[in-house]
This record gives structure tokens, sequence and C-alpha cells, in this order.
């Protein structure tokens, strides 16, 4: 089963006990799935959903926390459409479910965001807006180079306090407009599974977790069976050789080198195969690669300096002719 699949399911089938967080869990889901139709003068609500099992828990909730009752319609596969579609109907209350709801106002207009009590909601109330939000039209890629879990939007109110919502849950998402389609986006894989373990969606994470590992294992032995390019060879060695400087740079200055080029030196020793960018991430605070070679440059310049000084063997000392090589 795709990924979406998977997540789908298991948040379809996830116990809520908190009442706040399943209103706002409906409000959300029927905000970003459904449509309010006028039949006869009364207002109707039809939400279309990609799965019976969601269309079954909304069901059960939209009885059980709102007191009004719902039926399910079931479209059959048609043109593109190559699944069932699942269209949760509620008549005869539908305006009530409505004002309940948020998805209309005092007045009776269709409010164009999330309701406000989903908005101004605690932080569990933000996790169930995004569950409903995904359960209703959300979607996540297979790990790799352009990883995401993605939500299409009925609007840019709606995708602005979605990304809202993200953030209260310290998450990074980006609303985007692709095709006059509204979208919110999360791209990065730390995120994509903190979000989905905030939602509920525990063994979902634990299988994209897996295979994303295994896919960054394969791009791994990809790359070490291409280590034969002239460039990486070249880029290698040129680590292996600053590395070394930066080791008998240490030597030279002891203690009287500046902490904060220490640190840099110490970087480039432990991670002799890591590129100047790679080592400014994994500083801590995070530096520039401008900056984590400035230092460096610093060090090796204030080492050779003192080894001329002294009379004694310069930071070159320690290079080998391997490294030497063109």
């Amino acid at each position: 089963m795709a990924m979406t699949g998977v997540v789908k399911d298991e948040l379809s089938r996830l116990s809520v006990l908190k009442p706040c967080c399943r209103k706002a869990e409906v409000s959300t889901l029927l905000r970003f799935a459904s449509g309010l139709h006028l039949v006869g003068g009364r207002i109707v609500i039809e939400a279309e959903l990609d799965t019976n099992v969601t269309a079954r828990r909304l069901i059960k909730d939209i009885g059980e926390v709102f007191g009004h009752r719902a039926e399910v319609l079931v479209l059959a596969p048609a043109g593109l459409r190559k699944g069932s579609r699942y269209v949760v109907r509620v008549y005869r209350d539908g305006e009530a479910l409505a004002r309940q709801t948020g998805l209309i106002d005092n007045h009776g207009r269709p409010v164009r965001g999330l309701p406000r009590q989903v908005v101004s909601g605690a932080t569990c109330d933000a996790e169930a807006a995004w569950r409903g939000a995904f359960l209703a039209h959300g979607s996540l890629t297979e790990p790799g180079r352009s990883m995401s879990l993605e939500v299409t939007c009925p609007g840019p109110e709606a995708a602005l306090a979605l990304v809202g919502s993200a953030r209260r849950l310290k998450i990074h998402a980006k609303a985007r407009e692709v095709r006059g389609v509204d979208r919110v986006v999360v791209r990065d894989g730390d995120a994509i599974s903190a979000l989905l373990t905030r939602l509920g969606a525990h063994d979902s994470v634990l299988a994209w977790e897996e295979r994303r590992m295994r896919r960054e294992v394969r791009a791994t032995a990809h790359r070490l069976a291409n280590f034969d390019d002239a460039n990486l060879r070249r880029s290698a060695r040129a680590a292996v050789a600053a590395g070394a400087r930066v080791q008998r740079a240490l030597e030279i200055l002891g203690d009287d080198a500046p902490e904060h080029l220490v640190i840099a030196g110490r970087l480039r020793v432990e991670h002799k195969q890591a590129s100047l960018e790679e080592l400014g991430q994994i500083a801590d605070p995070p530096l520039t690669k401008d900056a984590i070679a400035g230092r460096i440059r610093r060090l090796l310049a204030m080492a050779d300096k003192r080894a001329a000084d002294l009379g004694i063997a310069s930071t070159d000392a320690n290079l080998t002719a391997e490294m030497l090589a063109p």
C-alpha cells in the first residue's frame, strides 16, 4: 500500500477521547473535504472522501459529538478516478452542523479559513486540525530527494490557517499555489516524521523512516561505487590533506590557539571526508561554509607563523606524497 493510504488508514482508526479534539478534527475535515449546497432552501453538507474507514469515522463523530445523523453514498470508479469515492451527506441538520463546526458564521456566510475555535484552540486542537486536513486531502510521497507531505486546501485562507497550526506544533510548513490550487507542503524529512508522530500515525512513521533509511543507505552505496570520479578523488585528497595540516597546527599552537579556531580545526580533523559546507552544519551553532573555511585558514596561518618563529617544521610537515598527488 502507498504511504498515503497507510497513514490515512492508521489515522482513521486512531481513538481520540477529548471532545475538543474530536470537534476540531471534524470541523477541519468538513472544511477541507465538503461542499455546502442549497437544496430546497436548506443547507446540505457533502464531504467526499477516498476511504471507507474515514467515511465511517466521520459519520460516527458527527453523530456522537454533534448529535446529527449522516449517510454515506458510494461513487464507483469512473474516468480518471481509479478507486471508489465515499460521500458523507448531512441533509436534515446541515445548517445546524455547519454552524456548530464553523463552516458558516452567525450571518449564514461561508467561512473561508478554519473555524475560530480551531485556530485559537490548544495544541491538541492544532494536531486534530492537521489530522482532519490530511484525512480529507492529504498525501505523503515516498522518502527521497523530492519527499513531501502535502495537503490540498479549499482556498488561500485555509492554507494559511493550516500553516499557522503547523507553526504551533513547531513544524515548518509552506503554503503555495500550483496551477490555481492552494497547497500546504512539508518537505523536510525530520519535520514529516515529527508531524506524523504528532498526528498519532506511529506505525506509519516507523514504516516511512525504514524506507527513508533504506533509500539513504542505497544512495550512500551508489556514491561509494562511483567514487572513482576524478573530481571526487581530488576533493577527498584535499580534505585529508587539510586535516593533516590542521592536526599539525594544533600540535604547534597547543593551548595558545583561540578556542573558536580550535573548534573549527577539530571538526576538520574528526571529519576528514566532510565538505566545508557539511562541517558548518555539524558545528554548534551552525556556521556558513565561508566562516568555517576562514577559521581553518587563520588557524593554519597562525601555526605557520609560530613554526617559523620557533624554527620548527610548519603545517606542511604532515603531508605525504599521496596527499599532494594531482
